[in-house]
């Protein structure tokens, strides 16, 4: 096995967020970094593409999913943050750039769609795309904001294509290593809303 996906959408779930991701987001953002990339890149988002299917572990199959994808983009949101689902996806994306040698695009690319201002101070070292004027659920795909969207992540294109093309080398413990968390925090009696980002670090 090697990597499967370019890119892995990270979102807090919800059906107006889906919608717009599977509307707007993920076609412009697919069609823009395509061309930065030169070939269409090859997206998860998990609800829209991608369905677990009946008698599948989900929590195994994202955790696949997500180690074998080359960069995270991450909607931040403070419901984002409050999400341990959410958080997880990123601190394994997070420990596994603090590993990687040699590259100088993170692996973890922020779209702020809401909010913005008391997101966790330590990532504010993180380069992040602000499309907060274009997260609107209800635009028409041939809208003006839908035309400002697609121009904000052309800005930004050149360098998540830059993030795929320095990926690190694809190791099989990725997949294991998330699948692993996700597993521990389905069977967790209670869930809390997360607070804080984990430590998340793959073996």
């Amino acid at each position: 096995m090697t990597y499967k996906y370019d890119i892995f959408i990270s979102y807090k779930r919800h059906p107006e967020t889906l919608g717009w991701i599977k509307k707007h987001f993920e076609p412009l953002l697919g069609h823009r970094v395509g061309l930065a990339l030169g070939s269409e890149p090859t997206i998860f988002v998990h609800e829209i593409n991608q369905q677990v299917s009946a008698g599948e572990l989900w929590p195994q199959s994202l955790g696949d999913a997500l180690g074998v994808s080359k960069v995270l983009v991450a909607l931040w949101t403070k419901t984002f943050f409050n999400s341990v689902w959410c958080a997880k996806e990123m601190s394994h994306m997070l420990g596994r750039q603090g590993r990687a040698k040699g590259i100088t695009y993170g692996l973890v690319i922020p779209a702020i769609i809401h909010d913005g201002e008391d997101f966790p101070k330590e990532l504010k070292f993180i380069q992040s795309m602000d499309i907060r004027s274009c997260y609107n659920t209800r635009m028409r795909e041939d809208s003006p904001k839908a035309e400002e969207l697609s121009d904000l992540i052309d800005v930004h294109s050149v360098g998540i294509a830059k993030a795929i093309q320095q990926a690190p080398n694809w190791q099989s413990k990725w997949s294991q290593a998330a699948s692993d968390a996700f597993f521990r925090e389905f069977y967790k009696a209670d869930t809390p809303a997360q607070t804080a980002l984990p430590k998340f670090q793959p073996k």
